[in-house]
């Protein structure tokens, strides 16, 4: 089974959520994605963290269809840089964990933003046998 989530955002809206919700980003957010935000420029900083949140929201949809009670924290997207910054998803959810560690889930994001808005998709093949 193959399972799609698809999030549009704006990256105004994300920027006003970090510098004026205080514990947003560390709510959303992961450790190593505020470390890797780190390295963004003032330029790129907001759309940055505006398309890990799109991608968080469509790979939460995709999911959903498997398991319902995830929260955004809970996903986490990288860029691998090994392969020209491609992202890879890691789901810090023991049960999803298990899954993808047999290979019955696995998933696929793909990430586009431009100065007002980020979107992302996410692909999740389910090979429940």
């Amino acid at each position: 089974m193959h399972y799609c989530g698809t999030d549009i955002i704006e990256v105004d809206r994300i920027k006003q959520a970090i510098q004026n919700t205080e514990g947003f980003k560390e709510k959303v957010y992961t450790k190593n994605e505020i470390n890797e935000a780190q390295n963004k420029g003032e330029k790129t900083l907001y759309e940055y963290f505006a398309g890990r949140f799109a991608a968080k929201e469509a790979i939460y949809k995709a999911l959903s269809k498997i398991k319902e009670d995830l929260n955004l924290f809970e996903i986490e997207v990288g860029n691998d840089k090994s392969n020209k910054d491609r992202p890879y998803v890691v789901i810090h959810d023991h049960d999803i964990n298990k899954l993808m560690g047999t290979g019955k889930v696995k998933i696929d994001v793909s990430i586009s933003h431009i100065k007002e808005y980020a979107t992302a998709t996410a692909i999740i093949e389910y090979n429940n046998d």
